[in-house]
């Protein structure tokens, strides 16, 4: 009874709307209606300025966060965690509460990581950071943080397992991001042009 109720819980924390709710709360605008249409702390940043999207950034890594928190406080098996940190970026990702629509599940999932294996998700942020201040290209920072995440967990040998979550974490993020802007990347994939696709967010 203890591993359903982690795993409902997370899949209900992380369903929790952070950008959609601060929108509202702070301008009366939902940030779906503009920008990516994500409803995530990058949207959230240019809609409602860098401070509330670091705000919705922190909001949505806790999530993750709290979800294993619980699961761990009540000594549920290490599978169960691992189903929580999924259903934690899926609810994320399609919120029920916004017509199963959301972000990209991104701050969940460093939020998740820095739970699990803080040092490499610390080296990975760190290169992150390095990365936007060199192309100021979100998409770029993003997808060099997590193939780092990766790179760092099998190099480090850690269990099958957390290898596997991560690998599985990231491509829920790869997948929602393609999914949302095949318009724009099929094209560019079709045309090579790499510019193009790293610039789409």
């Amino acid at each position: 009874m203890e591993s359903i109720a982690v795993v409902l819980v997370a899949f209900l924390l992380g369903s929790i709307p952070t950008a959609y709710l601060m929108g509202r709360a702070l301008k009366g605008i939902d940030v779906r209606d503009a920008g990516s249409g994500n409803s995530g702390a990058l949207n959230a940043g240019r809609q409602l300025g860098k401070g509330v999207g670091v705000l919705v950034l922190a909001l949505d890594a806790g999530k993750g966060v709290l979800a294993l928190v619980i699961g761990q406080a009540l000594q549920v098996p290490t599978l169960t965690l691992y189903v929580a940190a999924v259903l934690a970026v899926a609810g994320h990702n399609y919120s029920p509460f916004l017509r199963f629509r959301g972000g990209k599940g991104a701050a969940t999932v460093l939020g998740i990581s820095a739970l699990m294996l803080w040092q490499i998700t610390a080296i990975a942020v760190l290169a992150g950071a390095f990365l936007l201040v060199v192309t100021r290209r979100p998409v770029w920072t993003m997808a060099g943080v997590f193939v780092l995440l990766n790179i760092l967990t099998i190099a480090t040998a850690q269990s099958a397992g957390l290898i596997a979550l991560c690998l599985v974490l990231s491509f829920m993020v790869a997948a929602v991001h393609f999914s949302r802007q095949r318009a724009d990347l099929l094209p560019a994939l079709k045309s090579g042009d790499w510019r193009r696709i790293m610039n789409t967010d």
